[in-house]
């Protein structure tokens, strides 16, 4: 089994993109409202709760009652 030891090797794709699928991509990229799209995804990820600090121990305030 030489493919183990060849790292370079990809599996062929089972189907191949039809016309109507590239043409379905082109437009789904192709958009002259790019820009809006993306301040409207800054804007709604502005309102989530941010991650915390991983640095940060979310249970230290326990550590006086343990």
């Amino acid at each position: 089994m030489k493919y183990l030891n060849n790292f370079q090797v990809y599996a062929p794709s089972l189907t191949s993109l039809r016309e109507r699928d590239w043409t379905a991509l082109i437009e789904l990229f192709d958009r002259d409202d790019g820009d809006e799209i993306e301040a409207d995804i800054s804007g709604s990820l502005l309102w989530l709760i941010p991650e915390p600090c991983w640095e940060d121990d979310p249970f230290d305030f326990l550590r006086e009652y343990l």
